[in-house]
């Protein structure tokens, strides 16, 4: 039996992982933003009122917006399973997307309102920096406290997007500039942590996953642009779940779409 961890799990892709990992009969460790009470989804996973401890899914909460709710999750996590615990997938799936968010609207509107151009630069502002803590910082961040935590973890995945692709750059996203931002800047950090964890001798694999475009919740928004392709969150989870059992150290760094095809990144080993 496997062992997952699952951070953002409250709903659309972190919540079918989990029932997909549950329902194979691996364990989970699920985590939320915020009071796990409310996450009636993953409860009913759980099967218990106990933190889950009676079933294969246990429910944590992690914040990756907050350093201090990250630490605490890490040293939860080691005190629930100990420091010979082996990890065999973490998937980091927190993320957000507010839209839009163009790369010419992060500047204060001109306006003779003096505070109402004070206003919209804040908001543009805070925004952006949403974007990166929750996309970028956040993860990379947990990633980080779970490497140095004393548990052995076999891959870390970091859910990304091929709107953070550096050689692959889709113009038409309209409205996308911070998010597309910060998946490429957690690409890049991803890829420097697989680089690092190698000169290291590391065994842990380190990959990025576009997840394909997904029907969930957060991809719900009225774009200008004709969506392709559009699978259910069933399939792309599933398909991940292969692509992610699948690949060993010598994948590490490299960045997969669902399917399991190499997706262009920018770096030399994708290219």
């Amino acid at each position: 039996m496997a062992h997952w961890v699952i951070i953002g799990s409250s709903r659309g892709i972190g919540l079918e992982f989990c029932k997909q990992i549950v329902a194979r009969g691996d364990s989970v460790s699920a985590t939320v933003r915020g009071d796990i009470s409310r996450a009636s989804n993953l409860w009913t996973l759980a099967g218990s009122s106990d933190q889950g401890a009676q079933g294969a899914c246990r429910l944590l909460e992690c914040d990756v917006t907050s350093e201090t709710s990250i630490n605490r999750f890490t040293q939860d996590l080691a005190l629930i399973h100990g420091p010979q615990t082996s990890l065999d997938f973490v998937v980091i799936n927190a993320g957000i997307l507010k839209y839009p968010n163009r790369a010419t609207e992060m500047c204060p509107f001109l306006s003779s309102d003096t505070s109402l151009a004070i206003l919209i630069a804040s908001s543009s502002y805070n925004d952006f920096a949403d974007h990166l803590h929750t996309n970028t910082i956040g993860p990379i961040i947990c990633a980080n406290r779970l490497l140095t935590a004393g548990m052995s973890i076999g891959s870390i995945v970091f859910v990304s997007s091929d709107s953070g692709s550096a050689t692959k750059f889709r113009a038409f996203e309209d409205g996308f500039a911070g998010y597309a931002a910060s998946k490429a800047a957690l690409n890049q950090a991803l890829r420097h942590m697989a680089a690092e964890l190698q000169r290291k001798g590391s065994p842990t694999t380190i990959l990025a996953m576009h997840p394909g475009e997904v029907a969930t919740d957060m991809a719900n928004i009225a774009v200008d642009w004709e969506v392709e392709g559009i699978i259910s969150v069933e399939e792309s989870v599933s398909a991940m779940i292969e692509v992610i059992e699948t690949r060993t150290i010598h994948d590490s760094g490299k960045f997969y779409t669902w399917e399991g095809k190499v997706l262009a990144c920018g770096c030399r080993g994708c290219a």
